[in-house]
């Protein structure tokens, strides 16, 4: 089984999401910049991190910090999400090959229908799609990978995940799966410190890693 995370694997959304995040957080009076936010957040769930942002704030976030954060988000997801390049030949190549594979996402359930819908990629994840919040702990924690592999009766050992963040390397190793690292995100060198055995940096070259 092939998981793929899905922020910055399947679809482009890390620049549009961490554009709204820093917007967010300089309104707080958090100066941070945009590659600043894209080295702290990245691959982590900004619900999990909330704790973390209010200690660098000294403050408590207000009572509707995340809704709101969620809200601008999507606004902005809708109207300018776009696949990642190639993904759609992997997808259909996978599935004359009859290897399965699903998305396993640290994020949302609500944003992958978002991106994923938007991006007409929903339709080959129907039914095999796992989020954030189908898990107690969200990446760099093993949860969803180990959900994913469960629910499809599939071997850990067997799996093979393609990440493009520090964090969704970790998650995928701390399963005990093969993770393959996608450098659109993050450099090559942070993804195979932190375990994965391959990386790539173009899409078009991902079957013949996965299927060789």
């Amino acid at each position: 089984m092939v998981a793929f995370d899905c922020d910055g694997v399947l679809v482009d959304s890390e620049p549009i999401t961490n554009l709204v995040l820093k917007d967010s957080l300089n309104e707080l009076g958090w100066a941070i910049s945009l590659s600043e936010t894209y080295e702290t957040f990245i691959g982590r769930s900004v619900k999990e991190q909330m704790p973390f942002i209010e200690e660098k704030l000294g403050m408590t976030l207000p009572e509707n910090f995340l809704q709101e954060f969620q809200r601008r988000r999507d606004e902005a997801l809708r109207q300018q999400i776009k696949a990642i390049p190639e993904i759609e030949p992997v997808l259909k190549r996978l599935q004359l090959s009859a290897m399965p594979f699903c998305v396993a996402s640290g994020a949302d359930g609500k944003k992958m229908q978002i991106t994923l819908g938007h991006t007409g990629l929903l339709p080959y994840f129907e039914g095999r799609m796992f989020s954030g919040t189908d898990v107690a702990r969200t990446k760099p924690a093993p949860d969803v990978y180990l959900l994913a592999a469960k629910t499809l009766a599939a071997q850990p050992e067997r799996c093979v995940v393609i990440e493009d963040t520090v964090a969704g390397v970790t998650a995928g190793v701390a399963a005990g799966m093969h993770v393959i690292g996608f450098t659109r995100s993050s450099k090559a060198d942070a993804l195979l410190a932190a375990g994965a055995r391959q990386v790539f940096d173009d899409m078009r070259n991902l079957p013949e890693l996965i299927l060789s």
